[in-house]
């Protein structure tokens, strides 16, 4: 088989709310993992393509799409970005995974890289024949589930080592088609400044990086007139109504 010339990024579904939800969004998620591996491959010059289904007014209708898209040429290596989720919500790790049609090595490789940058328990990569983005492309595929919606740990480490874990996903998938990433490039968001307001009125300072807002606690007991006692032996900041 030919290798691939380029890799071709998407993500899974058809628009925020369409794919599972838990403690976060799946697609949200999702594109915010797969447009830093895009952006990372991009700016270390990987050839690649970014595609986001938003059109779709159905899952059918959302499979026939992304095969369609990608069918257009043949010399691509396809990377499908998902969470997974299972029954209900769980304060326990369940853990990352890569579905394959006939791709089981690199998506060993990615998998590994995953749960070795993160700590995420590693389901395996998982060979499946019932996916249409796997079974009916041209081209070879990947269906990367980063995690579970429904588990906190989960959503826990992809958070704290979000960076790490698109680093290495690029790293694996550039040398599968033959380029290296050769040096980190960082994502780091430029703080915007922005309040959080009490009831119109009362105002606090805030900032907002990658796409949440940050508060200082004692201002935020502050607007809420709430007493603060923070203990530096344990690390905990407690906060009590004063009555």
């Amino acid at each position: 088989m030919t290798k691939p010339k380029k890799i071709e990024f998407h993500v899974g579904h058809y628009g925020d709310g369409t794919g599972a939800r838990g403690f976060v969004d799946e697609v949200q998620y999702a594109r915010k993992f797969i447009k830093r591996i895009y952006d990372i491959c991009i700016s270390n010059g990987v050839p690649a393509t970014f595609y986001e289904d938003k059109s779709s007014k159905s899952q059918k209708q959302n499979i026939n799409n992304l095969v369609s898209h990608h069918n257009q040429d043949r010399n691509g290596f396809i990377v499908s970005g998902h969470l997974n989720a299972s029954g209900s919500v769980t304060e326990l790790g369940i853990g990352a995974e890569v579905l394959y049609y006939d791709q089981a090595a690199v998506a060993k490789k990615v998998i590994d890289a995953i749960c070795s940058a993160s700590g995420l328990k590693n389901r395996g990569a998982k060979k499946r024949t019932d996916l249409g983005v796997l079974v009916a492309t041209f081209e070879p595929a990947i269906l990367i589930e980063f995690g579970f919606v429904n588990s906190k740990k989960d959503i826990e480490l992809m958070d704290k080592h979000f960076e790490v874990i698109c680093q290495a996903v690029a790293k694996v998938l550039a040398e599968h088609i033959g380029y290296t990433i050769k040096k980190e490039v960082v994502n780091v968001e430029k703080p915007v400044e922005a309040k959080v307001m009490l009831n119109d009125t009362k105002s606090i300072p805030a900032v907002i990086i990658d796409g949440r807002t940050h508060v200082q606690v004692r201002e935020l007991a502050d607007l809420l007139g709430l007493k603060i006692v923070y203990n530096n032996e344990s690390k905990i900041t407690k906060l009590y109504e004063v009555k």
